[in-house]
């Protein structure tokens, strides 16, 4: 089981290895990266399973394919200033084993230059038209860039609000849920309390009872006793009369 589990991982090793050097490599055939990377997934959904990894193994394994589904989905976005945003957000395995940062970083360059073709494009004559005769095209294009970097900016700050919104909700959240824990808590410990002395009274109970049990049997042996006297004295008392 040991060999096997070893096989397995060194299969999803190259299999990673694989995966990154086709999108370092710019391939086109996108349909088999994304069928390599589901049976990547799969091995190591496996590889948990079968053996007993390390957990910081398997979480490097994990974060290199995820980047890779990461790097699909920036593919698949048709504008290219979502296309940048999306790679931005990506986050690179830092192993040496990983090509993650140097697809990111050539896919980055990749996706600017498309974007400022794009800008080009579609922009230039509405920029020019706003700017002075004598503007060369070189000044547009820090134009551009300018205001495409702005908007990222802007975009960033956006999810930073977002996040922290986040985080300020599940610490409430969090604060929220051990208020209620400690609750139930104090309401568990009163409860054991309660219990306890229900018990004590129990055996209080049960003990007086047994007690008025004897002393009623005492009392009825005690009028008896005395009911036997007086019939007998009486009985003497007629005797002598006879």
């Amino acid at each position: 089981m040991k060999m096997s589990a070893t096989r397995l991982e060194i299969d999803v090793k190259r299999l990673l290895s694989v995966c990154e050097e086709m999108a370092q490599n710019n391939s086109s055939d996108d349909w088999r990266l994304s069928k390599f990377i589901e049976a990547v997934s799969e091995m190591i959904a496996e590889l948990i399973k079968k053996s007993d990894p390390d957990k910081d193994t398997i979480n490097q394994y994990t974060k290199r394919m995820e980047f890779l589904k990461g790097f699909l989905n920036t593919k698949e976005i048709e504008n290219s200033e979502k296309k940048l945003v999306a790679l931005e957000m990506l986050e690179p395995v830092q192993v040496s084993e990983s090509r993650s940062k140097d697809i990111k970083q050539k896919y980055k360059v990749t996706y600017i230059k498309q974007l400022r073709d794009e800008l080009l494009g579609n922009d230039t004559n509405e920029f020019r038209s706003s700017r002075q005769p004598d503007v060369d095209s070189s000044d547009n294009l820090d134009e551009l860039l300018r205001h495409h970097q702005n908007k990222q900016e802007s975009i960033a700050e956006e999810l930073m609000a977002i996040t922290r919104g986040l985080r300020e909700h599940s610490e409430l959240a969090g604060k929220i849920i051990k208020k209620d824990i400690e609750i139930l808590e104090k309401s568990s410990k009163g409860m054991d309390t309660n219990f306890e002395n229900l018990k004590r009274e129990e055996l209080r109970l049960t003990e007086f009872v047994r007690k008025s049990t004897w002393r009623c049997w005492i009392w009825v042996l005690a009028v008896a006793m005395v009911a036997i006297f007086i019939k007998m004295i009486l009985f003497i008392k007629v005797t002598k009369k006879s």
